[in-house]
């Protein structure tokens, strides 16, 4: 019986702390690419499929250890920046020198993160 009185005061005081809500190690955008902090869902577009991939080879170098956690989040940074550039852009429909545009800023993000994860 001593036994159980001496837990009910740990359980009481462990209690509130548990039923807090986690949003996650960075509490920032979702590792399938979901909306980062900060924007509003009218003006989020799901991401592109090529910055999705980037993304995903951002955090496996970083969970392998090839990225810095500076390194990863300013790749990251660059890689929303994309995506809000090509929903800005969308709006009236891509033209072509938009288009081209985009496509040059992920082929050199994804240069760039190879790059950084070859240590070159």
């Amino acid at each position: 019986m001593r036994g159980y009185l001496f837990l009910a005061p740990l359980l009481l005081i462990a209690s509130p702390a548990s039923a807090q809500f986690w949003g996650g190690p960075s509490g920032s955008a979702s590792i399938s690419g979901g909306m980062p902090r900060g924007m509003q869902p009218a003006t989020w577009t799901p991401p592109n499929r090529e910055t999705d991939r980037i993304r995903h080879d951002i955090r496996d170098g970083r969970e392998s250890g090839q990225l810095s956690r500076r390194e990863a989040r300013q790749l990251r940074r660059e890689s929303w920046q994309i995506d809000r550039l090509e929903s800005r852009y969308g709006h009236g429909g891509l033209s072509d020198s938009e288009a081209a545009e985009l496509a040059t800023r992920r082929q050199l993000l994804r240069e760039d993160v190879f790059r950084k994860r070859s240590g070159s």
